[in-house]
């Protein structure tokens, strides 16, 4: 005998229809409700109690890390300190030389030294005037071969007279005229034709220039006489 597709797949039906349920008294339900409500406050005050188990062993870490944050902070204060503190020394060690030197500077050396200044330039004054006859030096430069047949004798005169004539009124005085000699200003115009060589008796020769100096114009009557000078030192017989 075949069976049922319906009891293989879901078993045998049953025999007797299922009995409905009871009515639970209500002292069984006021008990189970107890139960449920003790069983979830448990739950609900579990985590509570782990929060308040991890809070005792995380509070070690926590003063320990306040502690090393404080200690950097004052290690990072010292060592501001220390560096300020070495600076002012630094500070006050390269101040130290200039309040030390301030005191001893005092006008003795300087005094000494401006009289001792005072005094050469007084030496040296006083040597100008002990020899007022002293040819200034200057620079001759080029010359150009001058003959002066009336005295037989020839010379080398300097370009920086520029084009230049000569006289011989007296056949003793010889007497220049050139640019360089009336580009001197008019407060000396009569120096102008007071400038050449002197023949004297043993047959030597010297300067002939103005008595006084020309002082509107100091270093061109200086040149003119040291250029004289050397024009009058260069003449030589001829033969």
């Amino acid at each position: 005998m075949s069976k049922d597709p319906f009891e293989e797949l879901f078993g045998p039906a049953d025999a007797e229809p299922p009995a409905e349920p009871r009515p639970v008294p209500a002292r069984e339900r006021l008990s189970y409700e107890q139960a449920e409500r003790v069983r979830t406050a448990q739950l609900s005050t579990e985590p509570r109690s782990e929060n308040t188990r991890r809070a005792p062993k995380a509070l070690p870490w926590i003063v320990v890390g306040a502690v090393a944050v404080i200690a950097i902070i004052v290690c990072i204060v010292l060592v501001n300190l220390a560096r300020g503190g070495a600076t002012d020394g630094d500070n006050a060690s390269n101040e130290a030389p200039a309040t030390t030197s301030a005191p001893s500077e005092t006008p003795t050396p300087s005094a000494s030294a401006d009289s001792d200044d005072a005094a050469d330039a007084d030496a040296a004054d006083d040597g100008d005037e002990e020899d007022p006859n002293e040819v200034p030096s200057v620079e001759v430069g080029p010359t150009t071969p001058l003959d002066i047949p009336t005295w037989g004798a020839t010379s080398e005169l300097s370009l920086k007279f520029g084009m230049t004539s000569y006289s011989i009124p007296d056949n003793v005085n010889l007497q220049l005229s050139s640019p360089l000699i009336n580009s001197l200003p008019e407060e000396c115009a009569a120096m102008r034709t007071q400038w050449g060589i002197t023949q004297g008796a043993d047959g030597t020769y010297s300067v002939l220039k103005p008595a006084e100096t020309c002082e509107a114009a100091p270093e061109l009557y200086d040149e003119l006489w040291g250029l004289t000078d050397a024009f009058a030192k260069s003449v030589t017989p001829v033969g």
